[in-house]
């Protein structure tokens, strides 16, 4: 499943559907990681991101830009992959909120970062989300 854009399209990604949940994990790669070893927190965002624009789209049907995102950074990502799992919970008449968390799966799934996602509903033809 393609995560927005061909940068992060060309990430080792993979994206499960379990009910109301979105999973998107991520291999971790050298390429991600910076000086400490750590994956960059910018890309854990851009996950977090990901996952949360997949719950709300998918929950609301409805295609969504990101008005907001609240990260909370727990503990460093260094071993993957990355799951975040993300579930919508609201669905307004504008706006929905998703609740994403991350862990390394690869550190006893340690929790990484949690978040608040808000996404804008925009217009245009329904979303339909399959796994790839």
């Amino acid at each position: 499943m393609p995560l927005g854009c061909p940068m992060l399209d060309e990430l080792p990604h993979r994206v499960r559907l379990d009910g109301d949940h979105v999973t998107l994990e991520l291999d971790v790669t050298d390429e991600m990681r910076g000086p400490s070893g750590a994956v960059h927190g910018g890309l854990v965002a851009s996950v977090i991101d990901c996952a949360g624009a997949y719950a709300v789209a998918r929950a609301s049907k409805r295609p969504v830009a990101t008005a907001n995102t609240s990260i909370s950074y727990l503990a460093a990502g260094r071993v993957g992959p990355l799951m975040a799992r993300a579930s919508a919970i609201r669905i307004g008449s504008h706006h929905g909120v998703a609740d994403v968390r991350v862990c390394d799966s690869g550190k006893g799934d340690r929790l990484v970062a949690s978040a608040l996602v808000t996404l804008s509903f925009l217009s245009g033809e329904a979303f339909t989300a399959r796994a790839s």
